[in-house]
């Protein structure tokens, strides 16, 4: 401004100013406007009229009334009071008496003699005799009953031995018969061994209960088939209860007392040159009655 002469100066100041002015009138304007555009022209309220009120229409639904619930019957159930059952004191079970062993008469088989058995009695089914004609199926010897001579067929000391001819077979039935208590369980073993030089021997035990003077009714065990390769086999006869004695005769105590037969049975499966049973160490088992 330094170029400007002093009149060009004043003519500025004063554009200066009137600029100003207009600025500040032009702003107070808007203001203005802003202001009445802020406040809004209230509505005008229309004179209230009166109308008929209309009454409402409306069809009332209808609610059906649940029927009542009838309350269950009352069940009259007696009280009762459970009458106790009698208890009732068990009886003692009886012990039973243990098995015992019966002796036997000759159990051991000592003493014996060529077809004598002390205690025993023997029996045999025979019908071959020297000179008859030879069947070598169906022809049986007399047996012969001694004591074993050679100790590899010896079970316990002296031992029953029988046999008969070569090529020849035998039957033969041993028995004793024993007084026990009537009604016991009863039954009978021995120990036997065999030899024979082609197949075996049949073997077996017995008991009757009746006390017969034989074995014809005797009830036995299982059969056994043995020979030396065997070993000793213990023989069982079946159980059986004791008879008891029905004689009028009998006086009370004798009546509590029963026979019974022991018996044991052998015979060669086939004949040939050696078939020898050994039997030793009998036994009678006894149970008394309860």
């Amino acid at each position: 401004m330094g170029t400007l002469t002093r009149t060009q100066k004043i003519i500025l100041i004063v554009f200066v100013i009137l600029d100003l002015a207009v600025i500040a009138g032009l702003a107070g304007i808007i203001i203005t406007a802003m202001r009445n555009t802020a406040q809004p022209t209230p509505l005008a309220v229309p004179a209230e009229t009166k109308s008929a009120v209309k009454q409402p229409t409306w069809t009332p639904t209808w609610t059906p009334t649940p029927a009542s619930t009838l309350l269950p019957r009352h069940t009259n159930t007696p009280t009762l009071t459970p009458t106790p059952l009698p208890t009732y004191t068990p009886s003692p079970t009886a012990t039973p008496s243990p098995p015992k062993l019966v002796p036997i008469s000759g159990a051991e088989f000592d003493f014996l003699l060529p077809n004598r058995i002390p205690g025993w009695k023997w029996y045999a089914f025979v019908n071959y005799h020297s000179g008859d004609e030879y069947n070598p199926d169906s022809s049986y010897a007399e047996p012969l009953f001694t004591a074993a001579d050679d100790p590899l067929r010896q079970i316990n000391g002296t031992t029953l031995m029988v046999e008969t001819l070569r090529w020849l077979k035998f039957r033969a039935w041993v028995h004793q018969s024993v007084t026990v208590t009537a009604e016991s369980t009863v039954y009978f073993r021995i120990k036997a061994k065999a030899f024979s030089s082609l197949d075996s021997l049949i073997v077996k035990a017995g008991i009757d209960p009746q006390g017969a003077d034989n074995c014809n009714n005797a009830r036995w065990g299982k059969e056994i088939h043995i020979n030396q390769d065997s070993g000793v086999v213990t023989l069982t006869s079946p159980q059986i209860i004791a008879a008891s004695v029905t004689d009028d005769d009998q006086d009370e105590a004798a009546s509590d007392l029963s026979r019974i037969t022991v018996c044991f049975y052998a015979e060669p499966k086939y004949p040939h040159v050696n078939n020898a049973a050994f039997f030793d160490q009998a036994e009678l088992i006894v149970t008394p009655p309860r």
